[in-house]
């Protein structure tokens, strides 16, 4: 698609006649899939506390199998992760680009402990025995509440970790794009925009912590 260039020299696309335009509908793009998004993930934490209301014994011990310093700790470099991100959008408003890309990356790399801190978690659930679907005992024997809460718990923090795994190769191809010259004056808004995705990030996990984690200890 061809390409206009404004008169400041962020290149604005044929279809938009401002730069300001744009953006808008860029950033209102981005804010109607997060939305779809947080529909799908709002099925399973609807799911997840209905069964809380209805079998809570059998949910309190399953949730006591899960790794509650995982959860808090991920909880804790999502949020950090947030500053980051913050704090690279920020620089890219205000024109530092290597500070930019540094705080992207320093994201990306947070991003990347939360997955492999995740990815122990879910070995050391299977070493427990607590993969209802898998063909292997199961430690809570054969507790269907139990073992349908353990599913949606997989499930469910599956989902979020291929959003954050996008998210990370997604900003790092972005990091090395930004570090080019003449980045921030065609391509800033990027960076606002993708900024949308990553704190969505952060808030399903948010919301994912207490409800799995922490509501039925």
């Amino acid at each position: 698609m061809s390409q206009a260039v404004n008169p400041v020299g962020i290149e604005v696309a044929e279809h938009f006649a401002t730069a300001d335009q744009q953006r808008n509908a860029s950033m209102l793009g981005m804010w109607a899939w997060l939305l779809t998004e947080l529909l799908l993930f709002a099925g399973l934490f609807l799911v997840a506390l209905v069964l809380r209301v209805m079998h809570p014994t059998s949910v309190t011990a399953t949730a006591l199998h899960l790794k509650f310093w995982i959860g808090a700790g991920n909880t804790a470099i999502l949020i950090l992760s947030s500053l980051t991100m913050s704090a690279a959008i920020q620089a890219s408003r205000l024109g530092w680009q290597k500070l930019m890309v540094q705080a992207m990356l320093a994201t990306a790399a947070l991003g990347t402990l939360f997955l492999l801190l995740k990815g122990y978690e879910w070995y050391q659930d299977y070493v427990e025995h607590m993969t209802p679907f898998l063909d292997r005992p199961y430690a809570l024997g054969g507790d269907q509440a139990s073992k349908l809460f353990m599913n949606v718990y997989y499930l469910t923090t599956a989902l979020h970790g291929l959003h954050l795994t996008t998210g990370v190769s997604i900003l790092l191809v972005l990091a090395w794009q930004a570090s080019r010259p003449g980045f921030l004056s065609r391509h800033q808004n990027r960076i606002e925009v993708y900024g949308l995705y990553w704190h969505f990030i952060d808030l399903i996990w948010i919301i994912v912590f207490p409800v799995l984690y922490v509501l039925n200890r």
